[in-house]
């Protein structure tokens, strides 16, 4: 078994989108336990638009690559396209940062809000 953390944004219709994702989520990985959302706000050319942010962490069996491919099925099916990043839309963005003890995403797994979602999550575990 793997633990596994994955990341959820969305800056459209923020509130809706992750609940949807969450419960796609759910689907595929029963387990999965969720983070509270924060709302950053990025400054950036194309990301004028605040971000809600959630994280999610499960155990799974299943190689990275199927754990990508389902998140990429939910992203698609939630109507994400590729040139909607170029224009600062983001539908919903899910990405896997941690497979195990390997972290795939180091620049994002470093970020304010992930680290201090993880603290949260973490200081729920040991209560």
């Amino acid at each position: 078994m793997y633990k596994i953390l994955v990341s959820l944004g969305s800056n459209i219709y923020s509130k809706q989108n992750i609940d949807k994702a969450r419960r796609m989520l759910i689907h595929y990985f029963p387990d999965i336990v969720f983070t509270p959302s924060v709302i950053i706000i990025e400054n950036g050319e194309n990301n004028s638009l605040p971000f809600r942010n959630v994280l999610g962490i499960f155990n799974s069996e299943l190689p990275s690559e199927e754990i990508i491919q389902k998140l990429k099925l939910i992203e698609y099916a939630m109507g994400r396209q590729p040139r909607d990043k170029e224009s600062g839309k983001v539908i919903i963005d899910i990405d896997l940062l941690q497979y195990g003890d390997q972290i795939l995403r180091p620049e994002d797994f470093e970020k304010e809000y992930v680290q201090a979602l993880l603290k949260e999550i973490n200081a729920e575990a040991v209560e």
